[in-house]
């Protein structure tokens, strides 16, 4: 068995990147989090947004998920991340998953595109600049800077600087080849995240929980590892996760935002500061 492998395992953290959801048993589940209903918009995206998500995608495209994007790529699409996410806010997930129409936007299969930092760290940006003539190193306003408000207890929010990869209790994947796949299902409140590497696939997933905090995150609490090798061997590591939760004292492992969504993109931010833009077609994007 490669060592290399176990060094990719990890989960493509994605409470997301989707937040905690429920289903039909929702209710009992969450009843004491339920707002008074709330007027969404259950309409399709408009022509503006849909061109506003055109710009997007074609600015994280062809930068391997974002490992090759440059400084000015990444304040590119953190801007254009930012003028969706002011124009059309994401409700309370809460709201959306009791709304049978809105919930489909949720619900289901999910490809993770990009993935960066939410704030270019200032060393990367002297390190590009020293290279950069000055009239190609581009801005990003400080009034677009995302910033971690209300932390969970018990979970991390030291900074990861995600470049095309994903990460989980220090283990990092390499995910700039093929966009890791999300799935999430309402009716389980389940999220399980698929990366697929050279040697085989790793399935990573758990349950989930609206968080009291934020009305837009969800928290994830990851039970399953498994490790298919193309060979045939199949590996089930989640007593790793059993093992943590003695250690720490809980068995939730992170949790994120959904700060944007519509019918074609969702854009979330983790508990270690990345940033996520997933869509529901893999051939959105170009890697």
């Amino acid at each position: 068995m490669h060592k290399s492998l176990f060094l990719q395992v990890a989960l493509f953290l994605p409470i997301a990147s989707t937040f905690a959801f429920s289903s039909f048993q929702f209710p009992k589940l969450f009843a004491p989090l339920l707002p008074s209903p709330i007027d969404i918009n259950t309409k399709k995206s408009s022509k503006r947004q849909q061109q506003q998500e055109a710009i997007l995608l074609d600015a994280v495209s062809n930068t391997q998920n974002g490992k090759s994007a440059t400084i000015s790529q990444q304040r590119n699409v953190l801007n254009q991340v930012y003028n969706l996410e002011k124009e059309y806010p994401c409700p309370p997930i809460s709201a959306l998953v009791s709304n049978e129409d809105t919930r489909q936007r949720l619900d289901g299969t999910w490809f993770l595109q990009y993935t960066s930092p939410s704030e270019i760290a200032s060393e990367s940006i002297s390190d590009e600049e020293n290279i950069q003539p000055p009239l190609q190193q581009e801005k990003i306003a400080t009034n677009t800077v995302w910033k971690v408000e209300n932390a969970e207890d018990g979970i991390t929010t030291q900074k990861y600087n995600a470049k095309g990869s994903v990460s989980a209790a220090g283990i990092n994947v390499d995910v700039s080849k093929k966009p890791p796949k999300q799935i999430i299902d309402l009716s389980q409140t389940t999220v399980y995240n698929e990366v697929k590497l050279d040697q085989g696939m790793v399935r990573v997933g758990g349950t989930f929980r609206l968080s009291e905090k934020k009305d837009n995150r969800v928290v994830v609490s990851f039970q399953e590892c498994k490790i298919h090798l193309n060979f045939g061997i199949k590996l089930d590591l989640g007593f790793l996760f059993k093992l943590r939760a003695l250690i720490v004292g809980t068995d939730e492992n992170g949790w994120l935002e959904t700060t944007y969504l519509s019918d074609r993109v969702r854009i979330g931010r983790g508990n270690k500061g990345s940033m996520f833009v997933l869509t529901r077609d893999e051939g959105d994007v170009t890697p």
